[in-house]
């Protein structure tokens, strides 16, 4: 996954990719070239060098926790991928060592890459959706049914789980971001119908309710396509179809950045708003290049560890109510 962004930090003016890590020796070292890194390393001992400030941490789920601490008290900095532990008790250690050490924890989302949520998040606060009722989140790809023997994503207690945790975190956070409001309980089911080499479960459908009322549907597959985003209120809908495709109606016109809609009461399709296709060079958007901004400047990182630990729970709420057959409420995790 470090191959599809880690360009993107040599844009960042008065910024130095310092090393690069990799425990195969010829990747690290091609990485190194690629960036203009100053060394390279096969070992993570190697990143607590003082001449590092920020670590960018990219590795499998279960590394996380070990990782992350040792990163937090050497004294950096430190942006995870998501999710941010596989378990509560690993992302709580993470976000307490952030604290005794005074430094900020980041988790990348890579769904707010993409100027068409924040859009959106902004359609919402005008009001121009009416009164939000529900959404329906769906984090879904058909990677399951040709994963490896072998591969870390095969065991649950290396990820967490299965494709909820892997997938359906992302569409979590967002759904959240956008209400803005938390989700509080849920109602889940979740089994594995036909990925044997996936650990956990390959494909879960739960019902969440936020603290202010609003209802929820979030969906997980490794069996099975579709990344959906949908937002329903007494003042029109709006669709994300695989982080690209927008459907939208509403009772106003609306004239932003991205979406045109200027056909009140009408449904209009917009397409080609994936991120590839938005920005061919830089993204404004990037949150790697946001998590360092932040540092730099002594703010807030966009996704904090604090975030990163709910969104957790919610995830093991969900597990949990699977399980048991049971609402779960999210403070029970």
């Amino acid at each position: 996954m470090a191959a599809l962004y880690r360009h993107r930090y040599t844009q960042i003016p008065c910024a130095q990719m310092y090393m690069v890590i990799d425990t195969d020796e010829v990747s690290a070292r091609n990485a190194a070239l690629e960036l203009h890194a100053i060394r390279w390393s096969t070992d993570f001992n190697d990143a607590l060098s003082s001449e590092v400030d920020i670590i960018d941490i990219s590795t499998p789920n279960y590394l996380h926790g070990q990782q992350a601490v040792a990163a937090l008290f050497s004294g950096k900095h430190v942006l995870l991928q998501k999710p941010i532990a596989p378990t509560v008790t690993e992302a709580e250690e993470i976000v307490d060592a952030g604290r005794r050490n005074n430094k900020q924890v980041g988790i990348y989302m890579s769904m707010l890459d993409n100027p068409i949520y924040h859009e959106i998040k902004k359609v919402v606060e005008k009001g121009l959706l009416g009164r939000i009722t529900s959404l329906h989140c769906r984090g879904a790809h058909r990677g399951g049914l040709s994963m490896p023997e072998g591969s870390w994503r095969n065991s649950v207690e290396k990820t967490g789980g299965g494709s909820f945790i892997q997938l359906a975190v992302h569409q979590i956070n967002m759904a959240q971001l956008i209400a803005g409001d938390k989700i509080s309980r849920v109602a889940a089911f979740s089994k594995n119908m036909m990925c044997a080499n996936i650990g956990g479960d390959d494909v879960t459908s739960a019902c969440c309710e936020f603290e202010g009322g609003i209802q929820g549907v979030l969906e997980s597959a490794y069996c099975a396509d579709q990344n959906i985003l949908s937002i329903y209120g007494s003042g029109g809908f709006i669709s994300v179809y695989n982080d690209s495709i927008v459907q939208i109606k509403m009772d106003e016109p609306y004239y932003g950045e991205i979406i045109r809609y200027d056909h009140p009461g009408g449904i209009k399709f917009i397409s080609g708003l994936s991120c590839i296709e938005l920005y061919k060079s830089d993204n404004p958007y990037d949150q790697h290049i946001a998590f360092v901004k932040a540092i730099m400047q002594g703010s807030a990182v966009p996704v904090p560890a604090d975030t990163g630990l709910y969104d957790l729970r919610i995830v093991k709420a969900v597990y949990k109510s699977a399980c048991e057959n049971r609402f779960v409420s999210v403070s029970e995790i």
